[in-house]
């Protein structure tokens, strides 16, 4: 079986799907989550998580201020861990807030 005669992936057919459609890069941008876990490490994970994206500023919720302060001096550098991660430059800034408990 050549190449041309070989069945094309799923995957590949709902990439090249969604990519044609209008708001497809604000869609793949949304990857943040999928990858955020195993950018950050799972200590990171269990006190940190991406609440929201827009215009390339990822807003982060915090537990404590403790991990506040201590991702405060990561932030530059998840951000470029996620940017390579999704392969472009998606994330211009990271913005840390406190989450309040319920």
């Amino acid at each position: 079986m050549t190449s041309s005669q070989r069945p094309t992936r799923l995957g590949d057919v709902l990439h090249a799907a969604l990519e044609r459609l209008p708001d497809a890069r604000r869609l793949a941008d949304h990857a943040v989550w999928a990858h955020w876990e195993a950018v950050v490490g799972p200590t990171v994970a269990r006190h940190a998580r991406p609440v929201r994206l827009r215009a390339g500023l990822l807003v982060v919720a915090v537990d404590s201020p403790e991990w506040m302060q201590e991702l405060q001096f990561l932030k530059h550098e998840l951000r470029e861990r996620l940017n390579a991660r999704l392969g472009r430059h998606v994330l211009r800034d990271v913005f840390l807030v406190l989450e309040v408990g319920p």
